[in-house]
């Protein structure tokens, strides 16, 4: 296990199949422009990638706003930008990543002709709101669950 830092704020145990990723590699994933708040590792052998990227929010949104209405609003958002990949929601999803409640989404869509399933799930620490997506095959969508909920298990404040 490797220990890997988000941001400053958060550690995560990672397991030693999983590579991380360059700043490059992210751009080719993500295909957006530079983002310093993104951050991401792979397994290649089991075709799993966990994401991770952040943004403040404004304080008093980020107070007045329920974790469960962003994800909902960030379901909406994703389920556009998937319409022409087979988007199909699985299911809304509590989670808790150590001593942090996560709130998220599961869907299903298809990467080139591959069928994908993704975990995509948000944490407030302060005003800012963290975005952790994991990301592996359909076939093997119960192993990569268990994987990614072992990994945010681990997940602990950084002290600084």
């Amino acid at each position: 296990m490797k220990k890997q830092i988000i941001n400053e704020t958060f550690s995560l145990q990672i397991p030693d199949s999983f590579e991380i990723l360059s700043e490059t590699t992210l751009l080719e994933m993500y295909r957006k422009s530079p983002n310093p708040f993104l951050w991401g590792v792979r397994d290649r052998e089991n075709h799993v990638v966990l994401l991770a990227l952040w943004k403040k929010s404004p304080l008093f949104l980020s107070w007045v706003t329920d974790l469960k209405t962003v994800v909902k609003k960030d379901e909406q958002l994703t389920r556009k930008a998937y319409e022409g990949y087979g988007y199909r929601l699985l299911e809304f999803f509590s989670l808790q990543a150590g001593k942090e409640k996560a709130e998220g989404y599961r869907f299903s869509y298809e990467k080139e002709g591959i069928p994908q399933i993704s975990n995509n799930f948000l944490i407030r620490k302060g005003s800012t709101i963290y975005a952790f997506f994991g990301i592996g095959r359909e076939e093997n969508a119960d192993a990569d669950r268990d994987l990614i909920v072992r990994i945010m298990n681990s997940l602990e404040s950084v002290d600084r």
